[in-house]
């Protein structure tokens, strides 16, 4: 740990399903230097050199998102994990009259937890967390200054919103069907997957997931939604495109999905050749890469990787 890094609270056990591995999580609170207290849920595993594993969720979803495969999965490979809920979100405290935060006030909540840390992570980020991962290694846009943040051995990006934005994922799925565009603008703006099953699964999932794991999910996307949207659009459109990566970037593993109407696989392409890597492209599967059906040959995927690290 870090001088001066802030202290991980621990609390009762996560609750989840059962797991056949040997491996307990533990919800903790992080107590970040200005009061607020958010959810990071710590799984552990055999005593390793290997980096410990921080993830990041995306919209409407929480740090449950990756416990339910991906933190119990890789602790039984050896890999220790952490899965932060931002602010707003999942178990995280609820601040009345506290607004959607930028990608620059996620950064500082995730470098005060990465300074916690015995061993720098690798960041794992999903969606719009991709982004949030992206905008801690690549440093702010024009003159704004930031001090120097901890390092990390590397990124994951996992249908990750790409550098540039949103905006031209927006009109390429237009310019495919207006009426998918018009289905998907209208299930994030009014939330109707969260008791509508088919724009649950239209967004998230894919066609073959289980009826009932799609409903278990959207329960617990249901359980821990939020008023607050997980980033400040007007400031985000500030703040992208960002920067590219700096030279000496952590080594960076870049997977989409060809079944994602959210992430598009040309954004998933764009994302890789700004860390100079050959993207993975997951075959029918859709957005929620870490929960669906082939949730096992992502995390193979991004294993071999980690492996190489």
């Amino acid at each position: 740990m870090h001088d001066g890094a802030v202290p991980i609270v621990l609390k009762a056990p996560y609750k989840r399903r059962p797991w056949k591995g040997v491996f307990e999580a533990e919800s903790s609170t992080f107590l970040q230097p200005d009061g607020y207290k958010m959810e990071l849920v710590h799984h552990a595993s055999e005593g390793t050199d290997r980096p410990p594993l921080l993830f990041v969720h995306g919209s409407f979803h929480a740090a449950w998102c990756w416990q339910e495969h991906y933190q119990p999965h890789f602790a039984n490979t050896g890999y220790e994990s952490y899965a932060v809920s931002l602010r707003g979100q999942g178990k995280s405290t609820r601040q009345e009259g506290i607004g959607a935060c930028s990608l620059a006030e996620h950064v500082k909540d995730l470098s005060h937890i990465i300074s916690s840390l015995p061993r720098p992570p690798v960041l794992i980020g999903h969606s719009f967390g991709g982004l949030v991962v992206q905008r801690y290694i690549t440093g702010p846009s024009g003159s704004d200054a930031v001090e120097a943040l901890p390092s990390v051995a590397g990124l994951g990006l996992l249908c990750a919103a790409p550098a540039s934005g949103n905006d031209a994922l927006v009109k390429r799925v237009a310019k495919k069907s207006m009426m998918m565009a018009a289905r998907l603008t209208w299930g994030m703006v009014t939330k109707n997957f969260l008791n509508n099953v088919a724009a649950c699964r239209e967004l998230f999932f894919s066609e073959d997931l289980p009826a009932a794991d799609l409903e278990r999910f959207q329960g617990l996307l249901r359980d821990n939604a939020s008023k607050i949207p997980v980033i400040d659009v007007s400031t985000m459109k500030r703040e992208v495109p960002l920067a590219a990566p700096p030279s000496g970037h952590p080594p960076a593993f870049v997977l989409g999905a060809d079944a994602d109407n959210i992430v598009d696989v040309q954004a998933v392409k764009e994302t890789a050749a700004l860390y100079n890597v050959q993207p993975h492209i997951l075959h029918n599967s859709a957005h929620d890469i870490m929960l669906d059906t082939r949730w096992r040959e992502a995390a193979d995927l991004m294993a071999a990787w980690l492996e190489s690290l």
